[in-house]
C-alpha cells in the first residue's frame, strides 16, 4: 500500500511545474484526501499520487487493466491503443499517465477495465456472443477470467470512490434517481493542427450500475 485514502494531499496552488510545463486544475481544490483528488479529479493531486506510486509499479497496472493491447479475439480488427514502454518514462511521461494523458485506449479497453472493478478484481475477457443455439439447446459462452487486476478489498474501495465521483463530484449529471453508480469521468484536450487545444476538449463517462450489483 502506498498511502491510505484518507491521507492529505496539498493542491495548492492549483497548478504545479514539471521540468518546463505547468499542469492546472480547473480551480484551486486546496488540501484533499485521497478520495476527493480522484472525486474533484485534480490533476495536481493525481500526480502527487503518481509520483509515489512510481514508474515501475504504475506501468504494471497499465498492463494489468488490459491497456495497450487488444483484449479480445471477437474484434480481430481491434486497435491495441498507445502505451509508451516503462523505460522511456521520464518524470514528465509519469506525471502525464497519472492524470490519464499520454495513454490512448478505446472505448472496449475502458469498458473491460471498468468492468474488472465492477467484477471484485476479475478481468473479464469481454465477448460479444452470450450463447449459440444447437438443435434446441442453449450452449452458453463461458466468462473468461483473464487476470485478476486487484484484490476484492481494493475493487470495493476503488467502488465506493467511484460512488463518490457520481454522488457528489465531476460526475452529478450521471446520476439517476433510485439507484447508486458508480464511475469516473474523463476529459482530454483535442489534437488540433498537430497541437492540443486549449479550449475545444472530448469529455467521457464510464461506470457501472447498480453498483454494488452490477447489471450493466
Amino acid at each position: 500500500k502506498v498511502m491510505p485514502i484518507t491521507t492529505l494531499i496539498d493542491t495548492n496552488p492549483g497548478q504545479i511545474r514539471i521540468g518546463t510545463r505547468t499542469v492546472r486544475d480547473v480551480t484551486n481544490h486546496g488540501v484533499l484526501s485521497f478520495e476527493d483528488v480522484i472525486v474533484e479529479s485534480s490533476n495536481v493531486g493525481a500526480i502527487k499520487i503518481g509520483f509515489k506510486v512510481g514508474t515501475e509499479r504504475l506501468s504494471q497496472y497499465v498492463q494489468r487493466f488490459g491497456f495497450g493491447r487488444p483484449v479480445s479475439r471477437d474484434f480481430p480488427g481491434e486497435n491495441a491503443g498507445i502505451v509508451w514502454r516503462a523505460d522511456k518514462w521520464t518524470e514528465s511521461a509519469l506525471a502525464s499517465v497519472s492524470m490519464g494523458y499520454q495513454i490512448g485506449v478505446t472505448p472496449l479497453q475502458m469498458a473491460a477495465a471498468i468492468s474488472s472493478v465492477a467484477n471484485g478484481g476479475e478481468y473479464v475477457e469481454p465477448r460479444v456472443v452470450r450463447a449459440v443455439y444447437r438443435d434446441n439447446r442453449r450452449f452458453e459462452i463461458k466468462p473468461n477470467v483473464v487476470r485478476r487486476t486487484v484484490t476484492p478489498d481494493t475493487a470495493a474501495v476503488l467502488t465506493s470512490i467511484m460512488e463518490g465521483v457520481v454522488e457528489r463530484g465531476t460526475a452529478k449529471p450521471a446520476r439517476i434517481p433510485g439507484y447508486t453508480i458508480a464511475g469516473k469521468t474523463g476529459t482530454a484536450a483535442k489534437l488540433i493542427d498537430h497541437v492540443y487545444s486549449k479550449s475545444d476538449y472530448n469529455g467521457s463517462f464510464v461506470g457501472f450500475i447498480p453498483s454494488r450489483n452490477p447489471v450493466v
